[in-house]
C-alpha cells in the first residue's frame, strides 16, 4: 500500500476525526506501524492472545466468535473497515483478546505501536477524545446487546427488535446472512427461517428479493 493511499484511508477512521491528511502523515511518521493482510477464513487472533498494539481494520470484514463448551460458536460482532479492534482491552490488567477474531473476507489491518501512540495521544487532545469515544461507543453497544438478549427472550421478539432497529426507509436485509444472524440470536437457522416466513404470512414482512424485505409496521 502506497503511503498516500494509507493516509487517505486513515482520514476516514473515527480515531482520526478532525485531522487532515498532513496531520495524519505526521502522526504516522512518529509511530512504528505494520500493515498485515489476512485471507478469508483465516484466524487473525485467538481468544486469550496478548493485545499490546492499537489495531485498526483498513479493508475487508472480520467477526468475533466465542465457542461454547459443546463446540457451538456464537458470533459476537462483525468488524467492518475503519474500526478499532477491542479498544477497551488495549489498556488495563487483562490485555488479551476476549474472542476469536476471524476474517470473513480478505482483510487488511494496521498495527500501531501502543507506547508511541500513547505518547502522541497525550500531546494531542483530539486524538485522546476520539480514542475515549471509541471505547465508550463500544461499551454502549455491548450494553445494548446484553439488554437485547435479556429482554427479547423469544425468537419472535428478537427478530422484531432486530427489524425495528435495522430497517431503513421501511426495508430490512438480514445481514450478513440468516445463518450468522441465527448464531447471534442463539437459535437454529431453520427456526429463524421459520420465524421470518411466519412474519411474511402475517403481512409484517413482504419479500422483495433474496435477503431483502419490506417492513410493514402497521401489521404488527
Amino acid at each position: 500500500m502506497k503511503p498516500q493511499e494509507l493516509y487517505e484511508i486513515m482520514s476516514k477512521i473515527p480515531l482520526f476525526k478532525g485531522f487532515n491528511i498532513e496531520e495524519i502523515e505526521n502522526i504516522l511518521k512518529k509511530l512504528n506501524f505494520q500493515i498485515k493482510n489476512y485471507k478469508k477464513g483465516e484466524t487473525v487472533f485467538f481468544r486469550g492472545d496478548s493485545l499490546e498494539q492499537i489495531i485498526i481494520i483498513l479493508s475487508g470484514t472480520s467477526k468475533g466468535e466465542m465457542q461454547k463448551f459443546n463446540g457451538d460458536t456464537i458470533t459476537i460482532d462483525y468488524i467492518t473497515p475503519y474500526q478499532l479492534i477491542a479498544p477497551a482491552f488495549i489498556f488495563g490488567s487483562n490485555r488479551t483478546f476476549p474472542v476469536d477474531l476471524i476474517a470473513t473476507e480478505n482483510s487488511k489491518f494496521v498495527f500501531l505501536n501502543k507506547d508511541s501512540f500513547l505518547d502522541v495521544m497525550q500531546k494531542d487532545e483530539r486524538l485522546l477524545v476520539n480514542f475515549l469515544d471509541e471505547i465508550s461507543n463500544k461499551g454502549q453497544l455491548l450494553s445494548k446487546r446484553i439488554w437485547f438478549n435479556f429482554m427479547n427472550k423469544t425468537i419472535n421478539e428478537k427478530v422484531l427488535s432486530y427489524i425495528k432497529e435495522n430497517q431503513k426507509n421501511g426495508y430490512i436485509s438480514f445481514k450478513p446472512n440468516i445463518s450468522e444472524l441465527a448464531k447471534k440470536f442463539e437459535v437454529t437457522r431453520p427456526s429463524l427461517s421459520r420465524e421470518i416466513s411466519s412474519l411474511c404470512d402475517k403481512g409484517i414482512l413482504t419479500k422483495i428479493k433474496s435477503g431483502k424485505y419490506k417492513f410493514n409496521s402497521d401489521n404488527i
